[in-house]
């Protein structure tokens, strides 16, 4: 397959790693770099309402065995850093926290999910921030209460309609086949839960995004392995609050292994991106990005395809609805190194861009995070490079064709 470097990725390679950009300015597209000389793993970045971006990762202190924190980067609409932030503030703080998800507020600020890890357990944690990403308040959620005495993982977070947050968790413990993930509502002006339920069916590991339908019920993605049997795609739906869920829906085939790292909304229903061992052919392959198109019941599978983007390893790291069909972003691994990879399907499984775009830097590895289109048409792509042995952030804004100017 042919290879697609930019240029802008060897240009700044040789450039200062620092959060202080380089070459600020005013450019249509860009990739910068942001690290602060730790190692920082890149989550999402999304555009914001005042028109710039924000970044959410967590930073892994060198310095301090297994300290992490998380770690909130805005820039404007040019990549430009305005704001940096890691929670603890205190570098030395035996704190240790790491983000998976967030969303924008009204008020400008953001929420963010994610852990509160310790030696012996992980609960989920939840850190609001304002538009200047200062700390407003934060919280170790306990679910005891409800029954939920086990680690949680924090995965997705979701605002309520009544104003509230919608939190989504999985049972550290992956191995546990019943009540392994749990969603709650907390009360938003101090987070405590007003109701949590669990649910089980199978070892679970669950995707990043929760959706509400227009009846409220509450949609997510995620991994399921049953009686040691081989992984399959999920989709749960259930009302709030409920006992028991309304469908909690299977996509796989017994011979193969289909997981799920993300999924979006697509017109009326879903697109889920992940990884199988089915070749494009149908028979069994190395690891290659598959993606699917479910309808709006949740039930309903309309669309699934494997795309083999090497000879070797590829992982579909995200998904989103761009006009004119969905983007993917993966990570797929060339002459032993990995890079990011891009393409584009339409509704009916069609590759639009006829060369996938294959690029990174021509020595070290990339690990793609995840990509969303911006008002403007552009893309938006954040990913871990590593330099030298250190993690770094890599965001990166091409038109919509992926090209940098």
């Amino acid at each position: 397959m042919k290879r697609i470097l930019y240029l802008a990725f060897a240009v700044l390679l040789s450039s200062c790693l620092s959060e202080k950009n380089a070459d600020p300015g005013k450019p249509a597209t860009f990739v910068r770099y942001f690290n602060g000389g730790n190692d920082d793993y890149a989550k999402v970045a999304e555009e914001t309402s005042d028109g710039g971006i924000i970044l959410l990762g967590t930073t892994k202190i060198v310095s301090l065995t297994d300290s992490s924190k998380i770690k909130l980067i805005k820039t404007d609409n040019y990549g430009n850093l305005l704001f940096q932030k890691v929670y603890p503030a205190n570098f030395k703080s035996k704190i240790n926290l790491s983000g998976n998800a967030m969303i924008q507020l009204a008020s400008g600020g953001f929420m963010v999910i994610g852990n509160y890890i310790q030696s012996t357990r992980t609960d989920l944690f939840i850190l609001e921030v304002n538009s200047q990403l200062d700390s407003v308040k934060s919280r170790r959620v306990d679910f005891s209460a409800f029954g939920i005495t086990e680690s949680i993982l924090g995965q997705a977070i979701q605002l309520n309609t009544n104003g509230n947050f919608l939190v989504l968790g999985s049972l550290k413990d992956v191995t546990k086949t019943s009540n392994n993930m749990v969603l709650a509502e907390l009360d938003k002006s101090n987070f405590s839960v007003i109701w949590a339920r669990a649910y089980g069916n199978g070892e679970s590991s669950l995707a990043n995004k929760i959706y509400l339908d227009g009846s409220n019920n509450v949609f997510w993605s995620g991994t399921v392995t049953r009686n040691s049997s081989t992984p399959d795609i999920r989709i749960v739906k259930t009302a709030q609050n409920s006992i028991g869920t309304i469908s909690d829906q299977f996509f796989g085939k017994a011979e193969f292994e289909e997981e799920a790292n993300d999924i979006c909304r697509y017109g009326y229903g879903f697109a889920i991106v992940g990884s199988t061992n089915e070749s494009p052919t149908g028979t069994l392959g190395d690891q290659n990005i598959i993606f699917k198109i479910i309808a709006q019941d949740g039930i309903t599978e309309l669309l699934s395809k494997s795309i083999a983007a090497s000879s070797d390893t590829d992982t579909g790291n995200s998904i989103s609805s761009v006009r004119g069909g969905l983007v993917i972003l993966g990570t797929v691994k060339v002459a032993e190194q990995d890079d990011y990879f891009l393409t584009k399907y339409d509704a009916f499984g069609n590759q639009v861009w006829t060369t996938p775009r294959i690029f990174g830097n021509t020595s070290k590895n990339d690990r793609g995070a995840s990509v969303r289109q911006l008002t403007d048409g552009s893309l938006l792509v954040l990913g871990t490079t590593d330099f030298g042995g250190v993690k770094t952030m890599m965001l990166m804004k091409a038109d919509s064709e992926v090209n940098i100017e």
